[in-house]
């Protein structure tokens, strides 16, 4: 079940399918997306561009770097659950 995870083209669908969603969230997201929330209300915002195109942007950068860490496949992973995040907070 887990070698998957380790297989080398994994990381690479994995960013692909980040920078699809980000793609096509971004027609249907509003212009500022929440990234903090104090007592219930947000009170810190970035544009549409910033808070869906970063992770997958890093994601892009660390795949690479991935030739000389794998720590790099790991923070993909990591980053991946951040933009399926990131995707659920642009469209509350």
């Amino acid at each position: 079940m887990i070698k998957f995870l380790f297989d080398p083209k994994t990381p690479v669908m994995v960013t692909a399918l980040a920078l699809l969603a980000a793609m096509i969230a971004v027609w249907f997201s509003p212009s500022e997306i929440p990234i903090h929330f104090m007592n219930g209300h947000a009170d810190r915002f970035v544009s549409k561009w910033i808070g869906l195109f970063s992770s997958p942007g890093i994601m892009l950068l660390l795949l690479w770097i991935r030739k000389w860490s794998d720590t790099a496949v790991w923070i993909i992973y990591v980053l991946a659950l951040l933009q399926i995040f990131m995707l659920w907070v642009a469209f509350i």
